[in-house]
């Protein structure tokens, strides 16, 4: 018997009983299309988790202060002199822009709310391409310098305080002080919430007026190059401790540390999914290897018939292999089919692109056919060993 006769007569063998067939492949439809769902939405959040991290500065890095026990309640010595000085001193700093975080009251003439505040200066917009200027327009370096009282609302904050009115040139107070809004920005839409959707901006001068503290919580710098961006990194820590006089004192988190994490992550939950895919393909297979015992019991008679006629070993063998092959390769397919489907339909709920993997497509035929081999040994083995003439005798 060939290999087209073989492949022929196995599908005959599951036309005859298709609901059979139908729910012999289910336990494989199920592994592959879980396979396939988690893959391909697990490869589409890890890629919009990318593009968000690449929106908030590809070349970007952030140094925090660190907590000297030795120096008790002083919990930072960065400066605003620390970021201007920055791209001077490094060849590879393109830009560097501290920022001091508060907490407070902004009250427009109708409300107030309480939000984020951000003092810093006339570079923001160099280092945070996700921000766009939609109305008005962002501080000038002689604004920062002087400390003025002027303020950037984000859009939504604006939109909370003013309504539908323009808030450009309007005066609101920042606790007890006062500011003249003088832009409106706009926040590209991001999966990571950078907690200042509804924000505002301040010269980080007019704050340090303000509190008299002068505390810069962080400065972002942006390397000229992702190339450039360890040398940036050594460049920075080399010059804030000798600056400071201080040794491993500085944290630097960048993008590849947030990607890292985000790896780990996937891979855990992408392991923790394939496992119990796993579980249903191997349930999947033992059902297979029941089917295709029961169907060597039903067709004894047929083998005896074809071991009679000159059928040798390797023809019965290779013609249930195929049969149980074939069984697996049909509920892959489906199974494929259904994961694609159950992807882009999860992402229109979790806003994730769903990001099809061929890869995933190719080790799932793979699974499948070795499943319908591996299930499919035993019983194409028990058929092929049968004797010719107690087959013939079977009723």
């Amino acid at each position: 018997m060939n290999l087209l006769e073989s492949f022929r007569t196995a599908l005959e063998g599951i036309g005859t009983n298709k609901l059979r067939a139908t729910l012999t492949m289910s336990g494989i439809i199920i592994g592959i299309m879980s396979v396939i769902a988690v893959i391909t939405l697990g490869n589409g959040s890890q890629q919009a988790y990318t593009d968000q991290l690449e929106k908030l500065g590809a070349t970007n890095f952030s140094v925090y202060f660190g907590w000297d026990p030795g120096q008790g309640s002083k919990l930072t010595d960065l400066t605003v002199e620390d970021a201007y000085a920055l791209p001077q001193q490094s060849p590879y700093i393109e830009e560097a822009v501290p920022f001091a975080s508060y907490f407070g009251t902004v009250r427009g003439p109708k409300k107030g709310k309480d939000v984020s505040i951000q003092g810093t200066n006339e570079d923001l917009l160099k280092v945070q391409p996700n921000l766009k200027i939609v109305a008005g327009r962002y501080f000038t370096t002689k604004e920062v310098r002087e400390g003025k009282p002027v303020i950037v609302l984000t859009e939504k904050l604006a939109a909370g305080l003013f309504g539908g009115e323009d808030p450009i040139g309007k005066r609101l107070t920042y606790n007890t002080a006062s500011a003249v809004v003088i832009g409106v920005v706009r926040e590209a839409k991001l999966m990571i919430d950078n907690g200042r959707s509804e924000g505002a901006y301040l010269p980080i001068t007019y704050l340090h007026n303000l509190d008299g503290l002068k505390m810069v919580h962080t400065i972002t710098v942006k390397a000229k190059s992702k190339e450039t961006m360890e040398a940036a990194k050594r460049h920075t820590e080399k010059y804030l401790n000798r600056r400071h006089d201080r040794e491993n004192y500085y944290q630097i988190d960048s993008i590849e540390n947030a990607l890292g994490e985000m790896d780990s992550f996937s891979g855990t939950l992408t392991t923790i999914f394939s496992v119990a895919a796993g579980i249903a393909l191997f349930v999947g297979g033992i059902g297979v290897m029941n089917i295709m015992l029961v169907s060597v019991t039903e067709r004894t008679r047929e083998i005896g018939i074809r071991k009679a006629l000159g059928a040798r070993y390797g023809d019965i063998m290779l013609q249930f292999l195929i049969e149980s092959m074939i069984v697996c390769l049909i509920g892959g397919t489906i199974g494929v089919l259904l994961g694609i489907g159950t992807a882009m339909f999860a992402s229109q709920y979790v806003d994730v692109p769903p990001l099809l993997s061929w890869e995933s497509i190719v080790i799932a035929f793979g699974f499948s056919s070795a499943i319908g081999i591996f299930f499919g040994l035993y019983p194409a083995h028990k058929a092929a060993r049968l004797n010719p003439i107690d087959a013939l005798r079977y009723e």
